[in-house]
């Protein structure tokens, strides 16, 4: 049985999904003066090195990335891959912290948060 069939809440993929949603609309919101200026460039090659629109660039790559993670973490909580479910989480544990460390005041804690709970749930599937 899925940690979601017996928690009756929301996956911890779904939940990560959700958040590049999230991500996705605040970035758009708050750089869409940067993300405007790439648009008139005509995109390809638009983007510099340093910079507000750099920044804008960055702040949106990771949301597709975050999306699939998610994706493959619904379907490792969906069959019951535990070792998935860990390894992922794991991994997005220390990215979060490492994020929060540098970034205190941000949507990381969201990240930590849940995987934090994948990791807790990785160990209710072993048992």
């Amino acid at each position: 049985m899925s940690v979601t069939a017996r928690s009756g809440s929301s996956s911890n993929g779904r939940l990560l999904q959700r958040l590049a949603v999230l991500h996705t609309l605040v970035g758009a919101a708050f750089f869409r003066r940067e993300l405007g200026d790439i648009g008139r460039e005509g995109v390809v090659g638009a983007v510099p090195y340093r910079g507000a629109e750099a920044t804008a660039f960055w702040f949106l790559v990771p949301s597709p990335l975050l999306w699939i993670l998610g994706r493959l973490l619904e379907r490792a909580e969906r069959t019951g891959d535990a070792a998935a479910l860990r390894s992922a989480s794991r991994g997005g544990l220390i990215s979060a912290l490492l994020a929060i460390l540098c970034l205190p005041v941000s949507g990381f804690w969201v990240w930590l948060a849940i995987s934090l709970r994948g990791l807790r749930d990785a160990r209710r599937m072993e048992s």
